[in-house]
């Protein structure tokens, strides 16, 4: 997280705060630019993502609220081209330990994505069969309980989705914990330099014009739309890539509600959706 701690803010105007920010980093990868918009919104873009939040200045004292994201999305569309076959993708970390389950009647029975001690992973992660789906249950887990675990050792927060449009084509979209813990924090800005414990030099604010006309542009873009829109389309974030795609696969999904989120003992089946193992050099 890049903002923590709990510092306070000099007297300052909404205008003081802003502006764009860029930290500095030892990372070949770079740092990270911080852009506090007007609408009270705030964009944080680094080397392989985009995080946004709001931010407050009340009674001297500068607060920023990162925008939490659901653990899990599920997309859903109808492709002809698959035919009888049933298909799920899956975006997701590899090393994230995703549990997915399919019963409707017992939605504590959850299976690994991946087989355990997984090496060798080749996306996309796609499960295919021909059984209809009905429900689908997702779990993440800190670490993958033992095949002999029995109900109630171990605790899952389920997501549970019902099909009910009989799309064939499912997208399942899990999020990095970065998007999906919540975080608040409350930052020092003084003298024209924004102060919190990973930056304590103190950084240097920018004018938002000093943004080339196209990062603006996608900034400004990206502060009023979400990161999992209810329509997601061919060009948005988490839309499967294809290298010369159909015009059917161009077709756009549409998002899922889940129909209960709770916290609840599971049963590990055995066995894994997917095998990612390579042998050994």
């Amino acid at each position: 997280m890049l903002f923590s701690g709990s510092v306070f803010a000099q007297e300052v105007s909404e205008e003081d705060i802003i502006g764009v920010y860029k930290t500095k980093s030892n990372d070949p990868m770079g740092g990270s630019t911080i852009v506090f918009l007007p609408d009270h919104t705030y964009i944080i873009a680094y080397f392989g993502g985009v995080q946004k939040g709001t931010w407050e200045l009340k009674s001297g004292k500068l607060k920023v609220t990162k925008t939490v994201e659901p653990q899990f999305v599920l997309y859903g569309r109808k492709t002809i081209s698959l035919g009888e076959k049933i298909q799920v993708k899956v975006s997701t970390r590899s090393e994230n330990l995703v549990l997915v389950g399919f019963e409707a009647k017992n939605t504590t029975k959850l299976k690994r994505l991946f087989n355990p001690n997984a090496n060798c992973f080749l996306r996309p992660y796609l499960i295919t069969q021909q059984k209809p789906v009905n429900q689908l249950n997702l779990a993440l887990l800190e670490a993958y309980p033992n095949d002999n675990s029995k109900e109630g050792e171990k605790r899952a927060r389920v997501f549970q989705f019902t099909n009910t449009e009989s799309y064939n084509d499912l997208l399942v979209v899990n999020l990095p914990s970065g998007y999906t813990s919540p975080s608040t924090a409350q930052i020092r800005y003084k003298d024209g330099l924004l102060f919190e414990n990973s930056f304590s030099e103190g950084l240097k604010k920018r004018p938002l014009e000093s943004l080339s006309g196209e990062d603006l542009k996608f900034v400004t873009g990206y502060s009023d739309r979400n990161l999992l829109p209810q329509k997601l389309q061919y060009g948005d974030e988490f839309f499967p890539y294809s290298e010369n795609p159909t015009s059917e696969e161009l077709k756009p999904y549409l998002r899922i509600k889940p129909i209960e989120i709770s916290e609840k003992p599971f049963i590990l089946q055995s066995g894994s959706f997917l095998n990612a193992t390579c042998e050994k050099n």
